[in-house]
């Protein structure tokens, strides 16, 4: 029960830390949660914090490691991959190994091998942390990539190096002939576990998919459970489970960019559910941490006078050192770490060939490099590890102690980066726009749609590029012409109406007069409900629709031959026939209401009838023609979702703008996947 009230009581402080950030988004949301953390320590709730090592690495560390390997950008990681792996690799052992020494020398009542596990801890850096505090700061080209795989590659190298000093301190021996080959082994080790394993999980659910097996839900769960059992599975081979969970999560980035276009839905629920475990974890890590400070501060004072000053002296020694090494480090290998764009590069990223990126000072971008290397979630989930006991079963005295410091460096890269980091740099040059209207940015959208299907239209998909591109196109000449005031919004609305009236009143006909069935109505209806122009009508209208259509459906199963069954095909070439006559009366209809001002809306509704028909027809007849198409749509919406992100990002369009985008562009999905799935 006391395990549960502590979960909850985390998660709870996670939620409220979320929601207090989006009224004060100034301050850094680790900030927001650290203090929530201080507040439970002060709150009379039974909480213990003791944790299971091995539980704590497989609970939190092994899923974040999969998910920072899962969204990295292999591109930039293999550009920037000799300075990457410098600082990975190279400085963790050289602070490992020098921060070591120097805290013994400080600290001589740390155990020798806790020394080395101490600056271990330390190592990791918290690249999303670096990024909200950077976030719309100009950085020198290439760093933040450099910072990215640098705290993807050195959370496995500190933990590994953690791993090798912790083994020390619970036995006693330590060869460093040993530590060096245990480290090879199980680095190497873990790759071939890791590549092994995701690359099967990965073919698996290639394989359901290709026998059609299809269940978003199940597709999930597996992913869900792969990073654990990666681990588990390493580490009962002896070799690093960390370093096959990044692996895996590399290995699933990649398939993840193979299925993004065909299988939108899919990967929607892969990012939300990995982005529910990512903010939950990381908040439950750094509310822990506000709840250490305290506890661990008042243990501290309790024990001897003066102790709590002399250890955050110490914490803040230990902390200049880690940005010296990190300088130092950076300073004297600068001409490996800059590495200017070429012509082409600029050309592909739509850059000013001429828009060559000033070198900056050696000075200057060892310094940025120091301050952003902040840490964060892994160096605390480690310290979190620390065992009660060591060698003999014996109490391990300084745990606090290391606990403490930890948290300090932690807090305290947190306050330079967010103080120095914007003295160091400027805001990025943004042109001055005024925001697009909800119309003017779908017009822009679609065109940008339009341009994605005329790029990548060829022999294979003409058929269905040819008639996407008259759809995209219909829709961009309606934006383009018709205006966004109030009056054409009424004009519209009412002649939406007036085709629903029609249309209803058409159906009564052909019911009464029993020239459709009753899967055909029924059918129909259901179509109805799905298309466009339904879900563009006021909540009244719709409700009316599916009142009345109800009502007309119970009448209707004692007007007309309930045993009447016709195969799929047969349904949408019936479904396609009741269209051509809605069609036709509402064209008749609205033919008495058209005025010179009117023309774009009149166009807008009957045009939408129409494409109705036109889909139906094609479903019923071109069934492999339309699964084409079908990809390529769900394909170009995703396009249109990147599209939105650019919007964003340039400030073109406000939150509420791009939030109405993207429910259309999720309505059109669904659908498409809901017209297949029948």
């Amino acid at each position: 029960m006391e395990s549960f009230i502590v979960i909850i009581s985390f998660i709870v402080a996670v939620i409220i830390s979320a929601v207090i950030h989006h009224y004060f988004s100034k301050i850094p949301l680790v900030f927001i949660q650290i203090g929530i953390g201080m507040l439970i320590f002060l709150t009379p709730l039974p909480i213990q914090l003791e944790f299971e090592p091995e539980l704590f690495l497989i609970g939190i560390i092994a899923p974040l490691l999969f998910l920072e390997g899962n969204h990295v950008s292999r591109i930039n990681l293999l550009k920037y991959l000799k300075p990457v792996i410098l600082m990975a690799i190279g400085l963790v052992f050289t602070t490992v190994i020098g921060l070591g020494y120097i805290i013994q020398w400080m600290l001589p009542v740390i155990p020798f091998a806790a020394c080395f596990a101490l600056a271990a801890i330390i190592c990791p850096t918290d690249a999303v942390a670096v990024q909200a505090i950077a976030k719309g700061r100009k950085l020198p080209k290439g760093l933040m990539t450099i910072l990215s795989g640098e705290s993807l590659l050195n959370d496995a190298a500190g933990i590994l190096s953690f791993n090798i000093a912790l083994v020390a301190l619970t036995t006693g021996e330590f060869s460093a002939t040993h530590a060096v080959l245990q480290f090879v082994m199980s680095t190497f080790g873990g790759l071939i576990v890791g590549a092994i394993i995701g690359v099967a999980f990965v073919q698996f659910r290639m394989f359901l998919i290709r026998t059609g097996f299809y269940n978003e839900f199940v597709f999930i769960l597996i992913q869900l459970l792969t990073p654990f059992i990666i681990y588990m599975t390493a580490e009962s081979f002896h070799v690093s489970g960390v370093i096959a969970a990044v692996i895996g999560g590399i290995i699933h980035g990649m398939e993840r960019d193979r299925l993004s276009q065909a299988t939108t839905r899919l990967q929607l629920g892969y990012d939300n559910t990995w982005g529910l475990l990512s903010t939950v974890l990381n908040g439950f890590v750094f509310t822990i941490l506000g709840y250490i400070i305290p506890e661990v501060t008042v243990h501290m004072i309790n024990t001897e006078s003066g102790h709590l000053g002399r250890i955050i002296f110490y914490t803040l020694l230990i902390a200049l050192f880690v940005y010296i090494f990190r300088f130092v480090w950076v300073y004297l290998l600068y001409d490996r770490f800059f590495i200017p764009e070429s012509r082409f590069e600029r050309i592909l990223n739509n850059e000013s060939v001429a828009n060559v990126e000033k070198r900056p000072s050696r000075f200057k971008y060892a310094l940025l490099a120091s301050v952003c290397g902040v840490h964060g979630t892994i160096s605390m989930a480690i310290a979190l590890t620390l065992p009660m006991k060591v060698f003999h079963d014996q109490p391990f005295a300084t745990r606090d102690d290391m606990l403490f410091i930890t948290a300090g460096v932690v807090v305290i890269s947190l306050i330079i980066a967010q103080i120095v980091l914007p003295l160091l740099t400027t805001f990025e040059e943004r042109v001055s726009v005024s925001k697009l209207s909800f119309r003017e940015a779908r017009m822009m959208m679609k065109e940008h749609g339009l341009f994605y299907i005329q790029r990548n239209s060829g022999p294979e998909n003409s058929v269905a590029a040819s008639s996407l591109t008259h759809q995209y196109a219909t829709q961009i000449s309606f934006f383009k012409e018709a205006d966004d005031n109030e009056q054409s919004l009424k004009e519209l609305s009412r002649l939406q109406s007036i085709a629903l009236q029609t249309e209803m009143e058409t159906l009564k006909e052909l019911t009464q007069t029993g020239k459709i069935t009753e899967s055909t109505f029924n059918n129909y209806i259901t179509y109805t409900e799905r298309t466009r122009n339904f879900a563009s009508l006021s909540f009244f209208a719709k409700l009316t629709f599916i009142f009345r259509m109800r009502k007309r459906r119970t009448q209707f199963m004692n007007q007309v031959n309930a045993a009447s069954s016709l195969s799929f095909k047969n349904n949408l070439l019936e479904i396609e026939k009741v269209a051509q006559v809605v069609h036709y009366k509402i064209v008749e209809r609205l033919s008495g209401e058209l005025v010179k001002s009117n023309k774009i809306e009149m166009a807008m509704v009957t045009d939408s009838y129409l494409n109705r028909m036109i889909q139906l027809k094609r479903n019923a007849t071109t069934e492999d023609m339309n699964n084409s198409e079908t990809l390529l749509a769900l394909e170009v919406l995703n396009v249109e979702r990147d599209y939105i992100h650019q919007l964003v990002d340039k400030e073109k369009i406000s939150s509420e703008v791009a939030v109405e985008l993207r429910q259309s562009i999720n309505y059109d999905e669904m659908v498409m996947l809901s017209s297949n799935e029948r």
